[in-house]
């Protein structure tokens, strides 16, 4: 008896075998293994198990399932089109208060403003942290320059 058919499906002996437990270990596992992610196997299964075909909805469900995935789609749209509107309004708030003018009018041009294209950027300053004890150091310095008097007094 054949398991399986060519295109790797299980064949109706099989399906039979698996149901009547006339199946060994390695054929079950192997069977119970196709069923997991074969749909169409697990629907003929399932139909020999049950011994008649599985229902079809009705007609008439058709349509209201259909008007609400439509409704779906539409408040989806709906609602990317209100974020788009509501973008577009604040960019033209911003330009229409005059932030642009305001970064143009300092003796700018727009080409000054903006970088050119073969432009590289400045090179990032370097900030040489204090030491750690530089700060008691500079305490220290200033205690000192309170009790001395000005012949003594000599910074570093």
């Amino acid at each position: 008896m054949e398991l399986f058919r060519e295109d790797g499906c299980l064949t109706d002996e099989g399906l039979d075998a698996l149901i009547h437990n006339q199946l060994d270990e390695l054929g079950r596992l192997e069977a119970a293994e196709h069923l997991s992610y074969c749909d169409r196997c697990l629907d003929r299964y399932t139909a020999r198990l049950t011994g008649e075909t599985l229902e079809q909805p009705p007609r008439g469900m058709s349509r209201p399932v259909l008007q609400t995935i439509w409704v779906r789609v539409m408040q989806n749209f709906y609602g990317r089109a209100a974020v788009a509107g509501v973008a577009a309004l604040l960019a033209l708030t911003i330009w229409g208060s005059g932030a642009f003018r305001l970064a143009l009018s300092r003796g700018h041009s727009l080409e000054q403003t903006r970088p050119s294209s073969g432009a590289t950027p400045p090179a990032p300053q370097m900030v040489e942290p204090d030491r750690p004890g530089h700060l008691y150091d500079k305490l220290f310095e200033a205690w000192g320059a309170l009790f001395t008097t000005d012949e003594t007094n000599t910074t570093r």
